[in-house]
């Protein structure tokens, strides 16, 4: 169970997801929705107080009858209106650069995914 998870149970074809942070951070995902490509993100925590997942899916959830149901909605929450440009995007990590370490390795990331999917 995991926000990737989420996001492709909405529909979205997963290109590149990638957390930072270690029991509370940030995650972005480069992913095709509805017939377009950009950027999607959040943030997660170490428990359900802190961490959208957790609070809405517990440990067996994904045994009931309707957790693909709900794992699709919480999956549109992110994708819906519509999936982030890369500029849209950049602005995440730029707008935390002065006073977040974790916002420099966040801006390289993207800067050189974005790089590497404009060559394809």
């Amino acid at each position: 169970m995991s926000y990737q998870e989420a996001l492709e149970a909405a529909g979205a074809k997963i290109i590149k997801f990638e957390s930072f942070g270690s029991y509370q951070g940030d995650w972005f995902c480069l992913c095709e929705y509805k017939g377009k490509i950009g950027w999607v993100s959040g943030s997660f925590g170490s428990c359900s107080g802190c961490d959208a997942f957790e609070a809405e899916f517990g440990w067996n959830d994904n045994e009931q009858e309707d957790y693909q149901q709900r794992l699709c909605q919480f999956g549109k929450g992110y994708l819906d209106p519509e999936v982030m440009s890369n500029e849209e995007v950049l602005k995440i990590p730029l707008s935390n650069i002065d006073w977040d370490d974790g916002a420099k390795e966040i801006l390289k990331f993207l800067e050189l995914e974005i790089e590497n999917h404009k060559n394809k």
